[in-house]
């Protein structure tokens, strides 16, 4: 099983790990074909949102993490087809039971998504009755209430989603066939494990069913970012379950020394978190850490049952020991998030330093590691550090190599990050400057250098931009709804208290030398917020 100590913290690196919050296995949860669970929401614009305000329209839920790289690889397709399928009677709702709702509308701003999002952090109503384990999970509910589709993975390409909101408006329910998922079913297919014959060929049988068990999640590890390789979390979870189940019914009679016994246990622990008895789960793995001492991937297994136990300070003492065992920048990110979830902000500050050190000579490592920093402070509520670590962040994602889509992310969440912090707090005004990412804003020059600037500031709020330090000739141009403007413009702050612009660099002469541009907004003749950045040539 593959666990995460304090997950999304993992997430970012390994692109399934967003996927399988601890565990790819799921609890029963809403099935297909029967009427979907009710909910009331409340949209992060004031708004209550109830599955009966949908019947007559075909309804696609999405439940996303700005921290989930696959939920930011399936956005675009998500907000070109609620465009285009709003004809057709179909409604889109984006659900986020993870982050604030300050983080939720800097990330629905960057990107222009224009249907209604939710915030709804904890063990909310909607979560539990949802099953949410999964992240991204997509539902699709037929104008008769019925649910007709739930996909855990991103939903890639967008031809799948379309064949789900078809099916769903004739009542029926879309299959997921692919020749990936054709090869997962057949490696977890019972029939290759007979658990039969002398102790030792039921011995390496279970061995062998364990290792197609784990080959299964990395394969789907692999797979997360290819839309080629699309496939059914769902199904591939409750193969893998039943497969588990029956190896340990067959190893448990000829369990033969220490290892056998360290195996069963982890089997049955991994059982019981997938189930959701997450008590079991960690009895298991203290029985498995009897015979193997120090293992770390058993720890890490009790460290997320333990969390789901809401023991806080016993997470972190697990977290310790597994950095102190196999120390790196990832184990001590955990341990940072862990240590501050138990109300020591300083341990987990220390913690976050070490693993800074150990991602320094990465820039992707390095980035990832102050975007979890900044998240970190801004939770306890230390915004100067917050905003501190998210600048630390983008400095060292510029530096990735520009292939790499982690180069795009990590520039996207730190700002995001940034962004969520000025909205919070209010009606002061704030800008945040970052290098462009995603298609461009209509009216947009090619082969300029882009930035996406971001106003917050109080809904209704007048702000005139202006550019300076540019060299001579060089033009400093604002794009922003469908028009551009040299040197200066006006925007009003929309209802939500964030407005994107985005800010074009042409350069018309050569120059040597740096180049640093900086912009200001002044509101009634005053000054009253600025940023500045080097300008890359």
């Amino acid at each position: 099983m593959k666990r995460l100590a304090s997950w999304p913290a993992a997430c970012g690196l390994g692109f399934a790990l967003c996927v399988q919050a601890g565990s790819a296995q799921q609890l029963p949860g809403p099935v297909v074909g029967r009427p979907a669970p009710a909910f009331t929401l409340r949209t992060v614009d004031g708004k209550t949102v109830r599955l009966t305000d949908y019947r007559g329209r075909t309804l696609v839920i999405n439940v996303w993490g700005s921290w989930c790289p696959p939920c930011r690889l399936e956005t675009a397709d998500l907000v070109a087809e609620s465009r285009s399928a709003a004809a057709r009677g179909v409604a889109f709702l984006g659900v986020d039971t993870t982050e604030s709702a300050d983080v939720v509308r800097a990330f629905v701003a960057a990107k222009g998504i224009a249907y209604p999002q939710v915030a709804t952090t904890g063990e909310s109503s909607f979560a539990t009755a949802y099953e949410i384990r999964n992240y991204p999970t997509t539902f699709v509910i037929g104008p008769d209430g019925v649910l007709r589709a739930r996909h855990a993975d991103n939903i890639l390409p967008r031809a799948q989603l379309r064949a789900y909101i078809v099916a769903a408006q004739q009542g029926q329910s879309a299959p997921l066939t692919t020749a990936f998922q054709t090869q997962l079913d057949a490696l977890l297919d019972p029939a290759r494990y007979p658990f039969s014959g002398d102790a030792a060929t039921i011995r390496a049988t279970v061995a062998k069913a364990a290792a197609a068990i784990a080959k299964a999640d990395d394969l789907q590890d692999d797979a997360m970012t290819d839309p080629s390789r699309d496939h059914d979390l769902i199904k591939t979870g409750q193969a893998q379950e039943t497969l588990r189940a029956a190896a340990i019914a067959a190893l448990a009679p000829v369990v033969e020394g220490d290892a056998d016994r360290a195996l069963l246990a982890r089997l049955r622990g991994d059982d019981a978190a997938a189930l959701g008895t997450w008590s079991d789960a960690d009895a298991a793995y203290r029985e498995a850490l009897r015979y193997v001492p120090g293992d770390v991937a058993t720890l890490s297994g009790q460290a997320y049952a333990v969390s789901k136990l809401g023991d806080a300070a016993r997470v972190a003492a697990i977290d310790a020991e597994i950095a102190d065992r196999a120390p790196s920048y990832s184990a001590y990110v955990s341990l940072g998030r862990a240590l501050a979830k138990a109300g020591d902000i300083k341990s987990a500050e220390a913690a976050f330093d070490r693993a800074q050190a150990l991602a320094a000579t990465d820039p992707a490592r390095l980035a990832w590691t102050n975007l979890y920093y900044g998240r970190m402070e801004a939770g306890a509520g230390n915004r100067d550090k917050a905003r501190a670590a998210f600048v630390r962040a983008s400095v060292a994602a510029q530096k990735i190599p520009k292939l790499d889509p982690r180069a795009e992310w990590y520039v996207e969440q730190a700002q995001e990050g940034t962004v969520a912090l000025d909205v919070a707090r209010g009606a002061q005004p704030a800008l945040s400057l970052a290098p462009w990412t995603g298609p461009d804003l209509p009216g947009s020059v090619t082969s300029t250098i882009k930035y996406r600037l971001v106003v917050t500031g109080a809904p209704g709020t007048v702000l005139e931009l202006a550019s300076t330090g540019l060299p001579a000739h060089w033009i400093g141009s604002f794009c922003t709804d469908r028009v551009c403007a040299p040197f200066r413009t006006s925007v009003r702050v929309p209802a939500a208290g964030v407005k994107v612009v985005e800010f074009q660099v042409v350069p018309t002469s050569a120059h040597d030398g740096p180049v640093n541009v900086r912009i200001d907004a002044r509101s009634h003749g005053r000054s009253v917020a600025t940023v500045g950045t080097p300008v890359r040539v």
